[in-house]
């Protein structure tokens, strides 16, 4: 991997703007800059945000050049380095190639979870690892609708997609799931010990705990299944991690996660792409957001949503596999549409279709979703 290093050193910007930036940077975090200038004699002129700065560097930089930094060290002059964009794809397809093998749906990881509560031989287990089992299940959102819509920004902050960033910040969340796993696999092994089979690359430091008390043969064959199903759960939420990285296209941005939903004695799931087009091209145009939503409901089947959002105006597609829920859809088609007018925006368009898109063609050939009234 081709990394060189920068030493930030003189200022552009006014002295309130540099000092924001300098005390907003934390080990570890990625920043996003712009050449202002050419390297002359070890100096380079950059941008990051607003705030314009002088670094050193003997990379050879150019004007207009889009720069990927992590940040060494904070401080008055901070030191970063500048890592390629070939450099960044290369470290997300090794990762890749290392857990996409073991990554499982997170319903079977939930399922496991109400299985192994619900099995007479749980009660052999340490009580304190089945209330951490029973903790993170109630930690769900639920499909009860006042409650899934009032929390669904804490359940998308919470996912696992932002989890390094609120550890590297000092402020990790309560209920976030890829910590609370990450928990419980710490808790499983020291529980097993020394046992086989076991090993994981998922770690996170732990306080001191009590010495593990013995454990009988059906309780260790459950302990090690589950473990590897932790595994396994943490693998599909570090591989959309991955997914979801900074472009080096910063105005082509995806983001995906999936949210579980505590439904009834059962977990739905629900599988969520946002995506930012930039105007590059087009710099005076207004961005243009689109979210996809898969699911697979108790009673409606598997529907997939599609909007669209550009400045005021908003698109809406829908497709499910039931033909009841297709109707159901058309019939609230009107209150949608009233709700989003209700918000101040324009809809262009709502529709409801039979069947479910392939992931290649996810519109119907020739539908324009920004220029047809619904």
């Amino acid at each position: 991997m081709h990394i060189t290093h920068l030493k930030l050193t003189g200022q552009l910007s006014p002295p309130p703007s540099r000092e924001q930036l300098l005390n907003s940077l934390k080990p570890g975090q990625l920043l996003k800059a712009t050449a202002l200038s050419d390297n002359i004699n070890g100096s380079v002129r950059l941008q990051i945000g607003v705030t314009k700065l002088i670094a050193q560097t003997q990379l050879a930089i150019k004007t207009g050049q889009q720069l990927t930094l992590s940040v060494e060290k904070a401080g008055e002059l901070p030191e970063l380095k500048l890592v390629t964009g070939r450099s960044l794809a290369e470290i997300q397809n090794t990762m890749l190639k290392s857990i996409l093998p073991r990554q499982q749906p997170l319903t079977q990881l939930f399922q496991r979870f109400a299985e192994l509560l619900s099995s007479p031989a749980s009660r052999e287990l340490p009580e304190s690892l089945r209330q951490s089992i029973g903790q993170i299940t109630q930690q769900l959102l639920t499909s009860a609708r006042p409650e899934l819509i009032q929390r669904l920004r804490e359940g998308v902050s919470n996912s696992g997609l932002f989890s390094e960033r609120s550890l590297l910040e000092g402020r990790p969340q309560a209920g976030d799931l890829k910590i609370s796993l990450l928990q419980l696999l710490g808790a499983l092994k020291f529980t097993l010990g020394n046992r086989a089979g076991v090993a994981s690359r998922f770690q996170l430091p732990q306080a001191a705990p009590q010495a593990p008390q013995p454990l009988g043969e059906a309780a260790t064959r459950l302990l090690l299944d589950l473990a590897k199903q932790l595994d396994s759960g943490l693998a599909r939420i570090e591989t959309l991690q991955l997914n979801s990285l900074p472009q080096d296209d910063p105005s082509r941005q995806l983001w995906q996660f999936e949210l579980p939903i505590r439904n009834a004695d059962q977990t739905d799931l629900f599988t969520i792409f946002i995506k930012r087009q930039g105007t590059q091209e087009n710099p005076g145009e207004e961005q243009i957001w689109s979210l996809t939503l898969r699911m697979n409901l108790a009673g409606l089947g598997p529907m997939r949503v599609q909007l669209r959002l550009q400045g005021k105006s908003i698109s809406s597609l829908f497709w499910a596999e039931q033909p009841h829920t297709t109707q159901l859809l058309k019939r609230h088609t009107s209150q949608l549409k009233s709700a989003f007018e209700r918000a101040g925006l324009e809809v262009t368009q709502i529709k409801a279709y039979q069947g479910i898109p392939t992931e290649e063609r996810e519109l119907p050939s020739g539908l324009s979703l920004l220029d047809e009234k619904a």
